[in-house]
């Protein structure tokens, strides 16, 4: 979910945002509630901003809800004080909500203001965000440890331009748009899959190779598919999610891309990322499969039938659907001009 969601905040969200910079508040807690953002908790200064740290934050970090939490320290710069920006998303919380509050995170730092913001931490377990986990963090900012071996890996990665060599077709590319070919029997399913003989595939990277396996095809119900999602290995899944909407029964293909949090070696996370792009456009264009949906999870937590169907028919395209804006009067514009591609009214390219 790396668009923004339309989340935005409350009206009196933004008069104490406004009254919080200024300086009288320590800590306040924001969090999502009815589809915006909210104010749940604030607390004013009692001691140094180093003392109150531990005693006001760490209460904040329910174990299955994130939250953001915005933390004034005692420095000030050219607009003010100085505050840093906290993400929290527990690994119990389920997926939805921790793509909600991704997605919503630069709408909250932009309505209070990004010049006020020194630093910005994420955490997952309450020693990333403690007052200790704080001071690492300030730590490896102003003096890098020594790089580890998948950290060299990493920067190598992102320096190099990697050359591979597909058959005949050889090419050079850099990991923004990596071309893993499909195999034999992955080009197959996708085949069977146009042709709604299946209806599940799931896919992996054979790195070693450098292509697209075929993991297993079988057949999979909605609440089947989270227990479809490894927990140890990345994966792609495309998924013919059938549903009724508005009263009639409709399919949807769905593509997922799993990758399970950090337990995966950096040259997979890249690699994994990298040829998602190019094997979607390569299913769109080559076997006619109209992906309705992408999502990226990293697990199958959350991954229930009601979530699917939001995704797939969120309430916002619902909305201008329902209110859809009046045509414009006519005769103040040129027509607009319809180009057909190639390929199009039985046209070969």
């Amino acid at each position: 979910m790396s668009h923004q969601t339309g989340i935005n905040a409350t009206s009196e969200l933004k008069e104490f945002l406004a009254r919080a910079r200024g300086g009288a508040i320590r800590i306040m807690k924001i969090v999502i509630r009815n589809e915006e953002l909210v104010l749940d908790w604030y607390r004013e200064p009692a001691q140094s901003w180093d003392k109150d740290y531990d005693q006001f934050l760490l209460p904040l970090l329910t174990p299955q809800e994130p939250c953001y939490i915005l933390y004034r320290l005692d420095s000030q710069n050219a607009q003010g004080y100085e505050w840093i920006f906290i993400a929290w998303s527990p690994d119990q919380s389920p997926v939805r909500q921790k793509m909600m509050y991704a997605a919503t995170r630069a709408t909250l730092k932009k309505e209070f203001g990004g010049g006020h913001i020194k630093d910005e931490i994420f955490g997952t377990v309450e020693d990333d965000l403690c007052f200790q986990g704080y001071l690492r963090h300030m730590s490896s900012c102003s003096s890098p440890a020594p790089l580890t071996a998948a950290e060299q890996e990493l920067q190598r990665i992102k320096v190099t331009e990697v050359t591979m060599e597909f058959g005949l077709d050889k090419r050079a590319q850099t990991l923004q748009g990596l071309a893993f070919p499909l195999q034999e029997e992955a080009k197959r399913a996708l085949q069977q899959l146009k042709q709604r003989r299946i209806n599940y595939i799931q896919l992996r990277l054979d790195v070693e190779k450098e292509t697209i396996e075929l993991v297993h095809t079988k057949p999979t119900e909605t609440q089947e598919l989270p227990y479809r999602i490894p927990t140890d290995s990345p994966r792609y899944h495309f998924f013919i999610f059938k549903h009724s909407h508005q009263g009639q029964l409709q399919e949807a293909l769905v593509f997922i891309y799993s990758m399970p949090g950090y337990t995966c070696s950096i040259k997979e996370r890249m690699l994994y990322s990298s040829c998602k792009n190019r094997l979607l456009d390569e299913v769109e264009r080559d076997y006619q499969l109209e992906v309705t949906k992408k999502m990226e999870i990293d697990s199958g937590d959350g991954l229930t039938e009601d979530f699917l169907y939001e995704e797939v028919h969120p309430m916002e395209h619902t909305l201008k659907q329902a209110f859809a804006k009046p045509r414009g009067p006519g005769g103040k514009r040129g027509n607009k001009r319809l180009i057909k591609g190639a390929g199009e009214n039985g046209e070969e390219s």
